[in-house]
């Protein structure tokens, strides 16, 4: 399995995707469109220190065409299909000095996505960090219930100002939020020499047969703290607790990746694919390769 996430020559690729504007789609997550082909959720930077949240879609999971704005001053974006036919999108709110905050926001049909008009909004208030300091963010969607009225949530605080550590928090009826830290992860990753900031994650379950046959879940970790050409990978396995450094190679043998994806969807092809995005650092990025970076890999049936 570890070979369908880190052989991005093997696999169908793309190095500095942009959409059709050629707005390039930083940490981009991607869904089906249950309407067929994808869906993908990205930021932007269009000014200093403020970001946008965008909405595009693709046929083929290589070139994308912008949809809709879903959200201003905010940035890291995920996104997540309901069983009842809705999406539910969590971002990183904040920005032009604004501590960073949790923002979730459910989206009842794929209509109510395109024109991005959500019919319930949350904004968590910090709980892990001051309510005038610090930043809490890069939010992962590992569970929902068929309406979303039960969110499962990872994201990262900046634990005493200094780094960022993992966090999980349920959110119920858009009302109540509950979380904690969670040090068992960032020990696993910290026991492979990193120091800087443990951030964003995801996950996907890997169905064979109709039976789920493996979680996989990774998350980036920052060996050095400020050096930006430190950023690795890591997979992570919730029933022993351990990490593992993965060994992602490109065309050219970039280093620095960080903001990972992970998404098990139906391929272009036909079958089922296992999709992942990453961020090419320039710092540790070979010629051409730097910025976002998509592949897939299809399943054997």
């Amino acid at each position: 399995m570890d070979d369908l996430l880190t052989d991005v020559p093997a696999a169908t690729y793309r190095y500095g995707v942009v959409d059709d504007r050629g707005v390039s789609m930083d940490t981009l997550k991607v869904v089906e469109d249950p309407a067929g082909g994808y869906f993908a959720v990205y930021h932007s930077r269009p000014r200093k220190n403020a970001f946008t949240v965008h909405l595009a879609h693709s046929r083929d999971l290589m070139t994308w065409h912008h949809r809709a704005d879903l959200d201003h001053d905010a940035s890291q974006p995920m996104i997540t299909p309901l069983a009842d036919g809705g999406f539910l999108v969590a971002v990183e709110a904040g920005g032009a000095g604004r501590p960073a905050w949790l923002r979730v926001c459910r989206y009842p049909t794929r209509e109510s996505l395109l024109d991005a008009r959500p019919d319930r909004t949350f904004d968590a208030p910090h709980t892990l960090v001051p309510a005038d300091r610090y930043a809490e963010g890069t939010p992962h969607i590992e569970h929902a219930s068929p309406d979303g009225s039960v969110i499962d949530l990872g994201f990262h605080y900046f634990r005493d100002g200094t780094v960022d550590r993992q966090g999980r928090g349920r959110l119920t009826d858009f009302r109540d939020w509950r979380c904690a830290p969670e040090p068992a992860l960032d020990a696993a990753i910290e026991a492979w020499g990193v120091r800087g900031n443990i951030g964003g994650r995801d996950s996907a379950l890997i169905l064979s047969d109709g039976v789920a046959s493996e979680r996989i879940i990774l998350i980036e970790g920052q060996l050095r703290p400020g050096d930006w050409g430190s950023w690795r990978v890591f997979k992570y396995d919730s029933v022993t607790k351990r990490a593992s450094p993965l060994a992602i190679r490109t065309h050219g043998g970039s280093t620095a990746f960080a903001n990972p994806t992970v998404t098990a969807l139906r391929s272009p092809r036909g079958g089922s694919a296992l999709v992942v995005t990453l961020f090419v650092f320039s710092e540790g990025a070979a010629a051409g390769e730097a910025g976002p970076l998509i592949y897939f890999r299809d399943l054997r049936r």
